[in-house]
C-alpha cells in the first residue's frame, strides 16, 4: 500500500487559496457549462480537503490564518456540504439563490481577509514562490 505524501505548508495554503479564488461572486459571470464544469466537477473535489480542518490546523499552526479566518473557512465548507449533491447543487442555482449568493459572498470575505493580513509580497513567499 502505497504512503501518502503530506503536503507542505506552502502546498496546504496554495491549496486552500485555490479553492478559495474559484469560488465567490465572480462565479455567476461564468457560463452555465463552464459552472457546471469548473465548480461542480473540478472545484467540487477539491474543497472538502482544501477546506478540512487538518488544513486549516496547519496554517494557523504556522500563522497564516487566524481562528477567525478558520471559523470562517469551517462555516463556508459547512454551507457547501450542505449543499454538495442537492437540488441546488446546479449553475441555474449558484447564480440565482441566496444559499448560494451567501456562499460566494462568504468565500469573497474570507478572500478579503487574507489580502488584508498579507501583501501581495508576503502572500508569495507565504506560498514559496
Amino acid at each position: 500500500m502505497k504512503k501518502l505524501k503530506r503536503l507542505t505548508t506552502e502546498q496546504s495554503f496554495e491549496y486552500y487559496l485555490s479553492s478559495l479564488n474559484m469560488l465567490g461572486m465572480h462565479t455567476t459571470n461564468l457560463s452555465d457549462e463552464e459552472l457546471e464544469y469548473k465548480i461542480f466537477e473540478e472545484w467540487a473535489i477539491d474543497y472538502p480537503a482544501a477546506l478540512s480542518q487538518y488544513t486549516r490546523e496547519v496554517l494557523i499552526d504556522n500563522d497564516i490564518i487566524d481562528r477567525d479566518l478558520s471559523l470562517l473557512s469551517k462555516q463556508l465548507q459547512t454551507k457547501l456540504f450542505e449543499l454538495d449533491g442537492g437540488v441546488l447543487w446546479n449553475a441555474k442555482a449558484l447564480k440565482t439563490t441566496p444559499e448560494w449568493k451567501e456562499v460566494l459572498r462568504l468565500s469573497d470575505e474570507i478572500k478579503e481577509l487574507i489580502h488584508q493580513k498579507w501583501t501581495d509580497e508576503e502572500l508569495a513567499y507565504l506560498l514559496g514562490k
